[in-house]
């Protein structure tokens, strides 16, 4: 079997271990990455042959990260994993590109096969690839420094000798080393990388020179595979001091002109070389051998830091907002001006890669359509942002076709009397994996933070489109609050709205497959969801609905439901239920300030229903995710799957749905709830009159 770079994706740790051991017991090399977007920088680093990819990981998901490396390298062979998938993920995964989808738990024969035949498949002229046929154009920049840059990489393409390339981090040195590889017409397959960090005294004879303890698992070296094509040794500045010596005997012995020529007529092997700081101060301060700096430094090229170049950047802005715009399809290819200037006026310590992950990150996560200076996450933004509050400036509304968010509120405008919030957002992303109550199928769920004013968004896994949660976008609540909007649905979101309301989130986007999963059937699991990715305060603010006066639901006089809502000092509701036995009459007041009581006291009801309402709902295909483990099932006499959690658990659980429908009008509610019988359609009615009322969406 031929032995593969394998790239493993996957937020799980048992994931990376079993399967990357499985791999590694193979003889394949095996690197890790826990999100997309570290994923696509080893993509673009490590240049693996076979990617693994869990549909459901943290910030970019599955689908986008695999449609940005089949741009990155067409000819990776991308692997989808899910145990949370659907035939749909799975025929979308195969239209991105995907060489195949396996369900977890994974076989092994299928890791492996599947593996074996990427390698078969990969075609050894790869000049069609997306970093290849890279041109001198290729370098962004009409600065002076640019240009300088731009000559020297030419100059080094018409020559055979050795480059070194030096420059901050961040600077492109191993882009510069593969555009003049490039230049010369080389196959991309033949640039042997090695990382000079990864080596030591116990492992460099192995992988230089194909010296292995195990003489059936030998493989050749890193410097016999590069023979006739090119040697890259990224970092040289990290090698161990012992091994300075023992690299440039290897060197001088293997790629002398004479043995690379022989080998391979016409193709002399060409050596690259990366580091922060140029060969001479190497050699000067930190000792590095006078043998090793003329073997490698034939050519000298220094790469520019950013800071020296600021003409550039607005170039490269343009350059990289339209790359992300399109690996994840998101409708972003502009800057404005305030934002612009606060790039120009940072100092880029990571240089060009820093300005572009930062592009990367902002075309994910800003609402768009055009990038603004609250939505930069550098540091100092925070002043700026402030600043302009200050001056009594309402940054903006939400982009055009988002629908309704959280708009930030001028600290000048605050009306007396009214709680302002900070608007918050998630620190982190955070997965989890459920079943849909309606539709039956294992699903995932991905929760991502989102800059001021964005609001909560739910998109499907299966699509760049997403709809707000707001109350203009509900389009069903017969047994369960649903939206739809801009071609995308999201289904059962009340439990997870309850805890957004109470743990005060306004910025978060949601990741699903049709449905929210349903869990244990409370609220219980997505408040720890919440709290492990913790909860980050932003600058802008976001305004209670103060409810001023009483407004009453008007319903058929002979109805036993009611529904009223009347100025408080705090959320508060207050339930009546009086249903069949066995549940009987229950009332409870809740006053909703605190999440740990929330937690403690409301997050853990259950939903529940009669075995004749399931029956109903199984033939009208809305209860395939139904279990005894999560929901409360009762018939005529008694609860059929007890222990109950609280003794009054059903109306505890019919508080949980108030607080998430509720959050439907974008902002908190001060003011009191009285319900008696109602559900998620009298919910939604007397949202409708609130918002007659005061012109909140």
């Amino acid at each position: 079997m031929n032995k593969a770079r394998v790239l493993i994706v996957d937020d799980q740790q048992e994931i990376l271990l079993s399967l990357g051991g499985v791999l590694q017991d193979e003889g394949h090399e095996v690197i890790t990455a826990r999100d997309g977007q570290e994923a696509l920088h080893l993509v673009q680093s490590d240049s693996p042959d076979v990617v693994f990819l869990d549909i459901w990981i943290p910030g970019i998901d599955g689908l986008q990260t695999l449609k940005a490396i089949k741009r990155l390298d067409p000819q990776c062979a991308v692997i989808m994993m899910s145990g949370h998938g659907t035939i749909e993920t799975a025929v979308k995964a195969i239209k991105l590109g995907a060489a195949d989808y396996l369900e977890k738990p994974l076989n092994l024969e299928d890791v492996l096969h599947l593996v074996q035949k990427a390698l078969d498949n990969r075609v050894s002229d790869l000049k069609e690839c997306a970093v290849s046929g890279l041109d001198p154009s290729a370098l962004i920049g009409s600065s002076e420094a640019a240009q300088r840059l731009r000559r020297a990489l030419e100059n080094a393409a018409r020559e055979n000798g050795s480059v070194w390339l030096a420059g901050e981090k961040g600077t492109g040195k191993e882009f510069a080393a593969r555009l003049i590889y490039n230049l010369q017409d080389r196959d991309r397959d033949s640039l042997i990388k090695v990382r000079c960090s990864d080596l030591n005294e116990e492992n460099f004879g192995e992988i230089m020179l194909g010296r292995g303890a195990d003489p059936q698992r030998q493989r050749p070296g890193k410097i016999n595979q590069a023979l006739g094509g090119a040697l890259l040794l990224i970092g040289i500045d990290r090698l161990p001091a012992p091994l300075w010596s023992s690299l440039a005997k290897a060197l001088m012995e293997t790629l002398t002109p004479q043995r690379s020529a022989s080998k391979h007529p016409g193709f002399p092997t060409r050596i690259f070389v990366t580091s922060c700081l140029d060969p001479q101060t190497l050699a000067r301060d930190d000792g590095v051998p006078s043998e090793l700096v003329e073997a490698l430094a034939d050519r000298v090229i220094r790469l520019p830091p950013l800071s020296e170049r600021p003409d550039d950047i607005p170039l490269y802005v343009k350059h990289f907002l339209a790359e992300a715009a399109e690996e994840f399809d998101r409708d972003i290819y502009d800057m404005d001006e305030e934002a612009i200037n606060r790039l120009l006026a940072y100092p880029w310590p990571g240089n060009v890669k820093e300005l572009k992950i930062l592009i990367e990150h902002m075309v994910m996560t800003a609402p768009g359509p055009a990038i603004t200076v609250s939505d930069l996450l550098i540091p100092g933004v925070e002043r700026s942002v402030t600043e302009s509050r200050a001056a009594g400036q309402v940054h903006r509304d939400p982009a055009p076709g988002t629908g309704h968010a959280h708009r930030p509120v001028s600290l000048s405008r605050i009306v007396p009397g009214r709680t302002v919030r900070h608007q918050k957002t998630l620190r982190t992303s955070a997965v989890t994996y459920g079943q849909g109550l309606h539709s039956g199928t294992k699903t995932g769920l991905t929760l991502s933070p989102l800059p001021v004013g964005s609001g909560i968004l739910f998109g499907q896994i299966t699509s760049a489109q997403s709809v707000p949660a707001v109350l203009t976008n509900v389009e069903s609540t017969e047994f369960s609050t649903c939206l739809r909007a801009n071609g995308s649905s999201a289904r059962t979101i009340e439990h997870l709205m309850a805890v957004f309301h109470v743990y005060g989130l306004t910025n978060v986007m949601v990741k699903i497959s049709d449905e929210v999963p349903i869990m244990d059937g409370s609220a219980l699991e997505y408040c720890n969801l919440v709290e492990s990715a913790k909860i980050a305060s932003q600058d802008d603010v976001v305004e209670e609905i103060l409810i001023d006066e009483p407004i009453e639901l008007l319903l058929n006089e002979q109805s036993s439901k009611s529904l009223r809502v009347e100025p408080c000092d705090c959320f508060e509701v207050e339930y009546f239920l009086d249903y069949p036995a066995p549940i009987g009459k229950m009332r409870m007041v809740y006053r909703c300030s605190d999440p740990e009581d929330f937690k403690k006291n409301i997050a853990p009801a259950r939903t529940f229903g009669f075995v004749k309402d399931m029956r109903m709902m199984d033939e009208m295909g809305l209860a395939g995710g139904g279990r005894l483990s999560n929901v409360i099932l009762l018939d005529e006499e008694k609860v059929v799957n007890p222990p109950l959690r609280f003794p009054d658990e059903f109306v505890r659980h019919k508080i949980l749905d108030i607080i998430g429908d509720f959050y439907l009008l974008g902002r908190p509610i001060r003011g009191r709830v009285i319900a008696r019988q109602t559900g998620h359609s009298d919910n939604i009615a007397i949202l409708k009159l609130i918002n007659d009322k005061y012109k909140i969406l």
